[in-house]
């Protein structure tokens, strides 16, 4: 009981010098607790983007030739067909599925009511590749494919339009373009405007308006992992259809390949320096609140140096002596990095569950909710104890050195 009254009695003697230190510790932990949430959140939400199942998609995009080639001049528009489909999933390396896409618009009706829509010809593997969602019913599957169905999925926009609230749409029959579709599944919408999208099998829609040139094929690889096998990959395709197509290799305006491999790594190199750089600012600021430990007890140190020469000569060991300011700087580290912690945790939650509320009305946003590890949390807190500890032991240990006599006369 001795020992930890003198303890905090040595404590409330300096209560302003106290907190103060105190604070500056309990904001060093609550900044970098914020600070990593904040970047476990970018990290989070970009991940969720480039899920494993789009990570290793590519698309190709038609574009116009700048380079004359073998009689063609400029200009010309590159227009993909049925013989790029042929190639990618017959002799193309590392290709796994593809999804051509061909769209048209029009007017959806039900009744008495009507939607304009962007109607897209896809496989069903377009879902996992354009991160569809579905809300009601399913997406389509290979044998709408295979048998050219007439199903169709809506987006939330055109069920409300053309439905309601009360009326399920799931096998109602809607038409479009003098076409009538079955429903089969509602997706959420990717569409701000008032108008709506709509998916059809890809051998429908081609049927039925006849096109046999495309502007973009998507397809997923495997085999690629590193930014060098993307990029080497990608100058294989460019070279393979600048040979279907007739025109120079090195036109890039030709065609556009894009990989979001590539992207993912490329993000995710940079959103690793943003870490590496939160990891830096916040250490900083553990190490200014350290620092202002150290600092603090020298001071304690020399204020109580004639106490100590006191207390030594009336037969205290120095071991008790030393004890006795390491647990105050130990206390003091303690317990104000553990009020940082909580009040760092309290708020990443709090921001957290705003956060979702905020997101949940957007049609188009990254899932950028702020999480924190708290393993992480408990070894960086455990760090800063035993830093504070050590910020203690060096003054005091070399105050118990000094001799009483010298202690005593220590000005």
């Amino acid at each position: 009981m001795d020992f930890w009254r003198e303890i905090f009695m040595a404590l409330s003697r300096n209560k302003l010098r106290t907190f103060l230190t105190g604070f500056a510790i309990s904001w060093g932990i609550f900044i970098l607790i914020v600070l990593l949430a904040a970047g476990n959140g970018i990290m989070n939400g970009i991940s969720d983007e480039f899920s494993d199942q789009s990570r290793n998609v590519y698309s190709l995009y038609s574009g116009e030739t700048s380079i004359p080639f073998k009689g063609h001049g400029t200009n010309r528009t590159i227009w993909f067909n049925d013989k790029d489909i042929r190639f990618l999933e017959t002799e193309a390396q590392h290709v796994d599925q593809v999804s051509p896409y061909i769209n048209s618009s029009g007017f959806a009706t039900f009744g008495d009511k009507s939607q304009n829509v962007s109607l897209a010809g896809v496989r069903p593997i377009y879902r996992a590749i354009s991160h569809i969602d579905l809300i009601e019913g399913r997406f389509l599957d290979e044998l709408d494919e295979q048998n050219s169905e007439k199903v169709i999925v809506i987006d939330e926009n055109t069920q409300e339009r053309l439905f309601g609230e009360d009326v399920s749409p799931i096998g109602q029959f809607v038409i479009v373009n003098s076409i009538a579709y079955k429903v089969v599944g509602v997706t959420e919408s990717s569409m701000r405007s008032e108008g709506g999208e709509a998916y059809v099998p890809f051998s429908t829609l081609k049927k039925i308006t006849r096109q046999d040139r495309y502007w973009m094929l998507k397809f997923t690889t495997k085999g690629l992992e590193t930014k060098e096998d993307n990029e080497a990959y990608t100058e294989y395709l460019r070279t393979q259809l600048a040979r279907l197509h007739e025109f120079d290799p090195n036109d890039r305006s030709a065609v556009y390949v894009m990989s979001n491999m590539e992207q993912y790594l490329q993000t995710m190199k940079i959103l690793n320096t943003l870490q590496l750089f939160i990891w830096i600012i916040g250490f900083a600021m553990l190490a200014s609140g350290i620092v202002g430990v150290s600092n603090i007890m020298r001071i304690t140190v020399k204020e109580r140096t004639n106490e100590i020469g006191i207390r030594k000569a009336l037969g205290a060991k120095s071991r008790s002596i030393l004890a006795s300011i390491v647990t105050e700087s130990m206390l003091i580290t303690a317990i104000f990095g553990y009020i940082g912690m909580w009040l760092g945790m309290v708020v990443a939650e709090v921001s957290g569950s705003i956060l979702e509320k905020v997101q949940e009305g957007n049609t188009i946003s990254l899932n950028i909710v702020p999480s924190i590890d708290i393993r992480i949390v408990m070894m960086a807190t455990a760090l800063l104890i035993v830093c504070g500890v050590l910020a203690g032991f060096f003054p005091a240990r070399n105050a118990v050195k000094i001799k009483p006599i010298e202690a005593m006369n220590y000005r």
